[in-house]
């Protein structure tokens, strides 16, 4: 018994090449919405990070400058001495709160230097840097030092920079975060690993 094989159609071929594709589509998307375990830590950063634009508010309106050596030393004296209380390192918990700073400031000189071409900043309501900001920012350490715990063994994983890359992707895609704070939310993560 001889069997003949018929080579498939135009329409055969273009309905198995659309199924693949749709398929693939699908199996790409349900790797993509997968919860990346650095995520909730990356959210701890980006709400910090957040306070940025009501900082330079504050800041425009008071003439303050950015850089607040003073504060910074403040912020890292406090969290280094929490750090044994989360299990962490004072090194660890300085170098990741540093980057945080140095993120907050660089959105922050942005959206000054933007208004300054601008002449005017955003009529947007404005938040108390001491009595509204940096309360939140305190709460937003604990989330931070905690997150940082809960990943201890995460950060010191071969893969670490790269997951900690994805998390901030798809942190910043959630938040439909501008290109401005991605970058800065990028910068806020360049030293969540900790190196072997």
């Amino acid at each position: 018994m001889k069997t003949i094989l018929k080579r498939p159609g135009i329409r055969q071929t273009a309905a198995l090449a659309c199924a693949l594709w749709l398929t693939a589509g699908c199996a790409a998307t349900g790797a993509g919405t997968q919860e990346n375990a650095f995520a909730p830590l990356v959210r701890g950063l980006a709400d910090r990070l957040t306070t940025a634009d009501q900082v330079a508010l504050s800041k425009w309106d008071t003439g303050q400058s950015v850089y607040d050596p003073e504060r910074e030393a403040k912020v890292i004296a406090n969290v280094s001495g929490q750090a044994p209380a989360y299990g962490l390192t004072a090194e660890e918990v300085s170098s990741v709160f540093a980057d945080q700073m140095e993120a907050n400031k660089t959105v922050q000189y942005a959206l000054l230097n933007g208004w300054r071409r601008d002449g005017a900043a955003p009529s947007a309501p404005r938040q108390s840097l001491r009595d509204v900001i940096r309360p939140r920012l305190d709460t937003l350490q604990a989330s931070i030092l905690a997150g940082l715990r809960g990943t201890a063994s995460l950060r010191r994983a071969p893969d670490c920079q790269a997951q900690a890359a994805i998390a901030a992707g798809q942190v910043a895609r959630e938040r439909s975060l501008d290109a401005l704070h991605r970058v800065a939310l990028d910068r806020a993560t360049a030293r969540l690993c900790v190196k072997r």
